[in-house]
């Protein structure tokens, strides 16, 4: 228990540092005003208030029009949070102290993923509120942590561990680069004019939860294309099994780079 209570005291730790970054607040803040403004078919006046939408659709057509943009500026947000251990020179120190680096990666990856999400949240929290005041429907305040919850938290589990690890590797300026070019890719193209995962359970972009919600199919989850086996129908289990993949695939090159961390600093 006591390694997990040093995991917990970093990730307190990172949490505080992160969410003091004016940066993120900022972007996710003029984003999701963008996104509220443009709407795209969903935002505060897709459905208008006489028209008696249920409040699991109000407050899921506002998580998905968020979650179709907001991950870019979680992973940007995140991209240089392990360089700049590198940078200061302090990643050798660092490695050396309890909870070791295995824990220490874990710690950091629950406090950023905590802090980056937090804005995400209260625009969630700020909608919810504005539908409740326009509506009339307290339930819109629990449909809006509910949509949190399925659509847009698994997008940002998956984007964190990536953002985290890959700039090690790649640089922080390609990864971002290859990351916004990945995200309209893997979330937006349309299968039949290239190879890509939009529509499939790995599409991070919540599109199966999302669907199971408002009981509909949206972004054209489970449109044939590659991978036919991970385009089910767009059911409770289908959606249920496309967010543990997220997060599964989200913690994956964590796993990888705690394993590769322990084995440079063993204990």
């Amino acid at each position: 228990m006591t390694g997990v209570r040093e995991t917990l005291a970093v990730a307190r730790y990172e949490f505080r540092m992160q969410i003091r970054k004016q940066s993120l607040w900022i972007t996710v803040g003029l984003l999701a005003c963008l996104l509220a403004a443009g709407r795209f078919g969903m935002g505060p006046r897709y459905a208008p208030a006489p028209s008696g939408a249920p409040a699991r659709e109000v407050m899921t057509r506002w998580a998905f029009l968020f979650s179709v943009i907001l991950p870019i500026a979680f992973g940007m947000a995140l991209a240089d949070r392990l360089l700049r251990d590198r940078r200061l020179r302090t990643a050798e120190l660092l490695a050396s102290l309890p909870p070791g680096p295995a824990g220490r990666l874990a710690g950091t990856w629950l406090g950023s993923v905590t802090a980056t999400g937090t804005p995400a949240l209260l625009a969630m929290l700020v909608a919810a509120g504005y539908e409740a005041v326009r509506r009339g429907d307290p339930a819109t305040l629990g449909w809006g942590l509910a949509a949190f919850a399925a659509v847009l938290a698994p997008a940002l589990v998956f984007v964190a561990g990536y953002a985290l690890v890959c700039p090690l590797v790649l640089t922080a300026p390609l990864f971002r680069v290859l990351f916004v070019g990945y995200w309209f890719w893997g979330n937006l193209a349309l299968p039949v004019t290239l190879p890509t995962l939009t529509g499939s359970l790995l599409t991070p972009v919540g599109s199966y939860a999302a669907s199971w919600l408002l009981g509909t199919p949206v972004l054209q989850a489970g449109i044939p294309g590659p991978l036919p086996f991970l385009r089910p129908a767009p059911t409770t289990s289908a959606a249920a099994a496309s967010i543990a993949l997220l997060v599964v695939a989200g913690l994956l090159p964590l796993l990888a780079a705690g394993l590769l961390r322990t084995r440079r600093h063993p204990a």
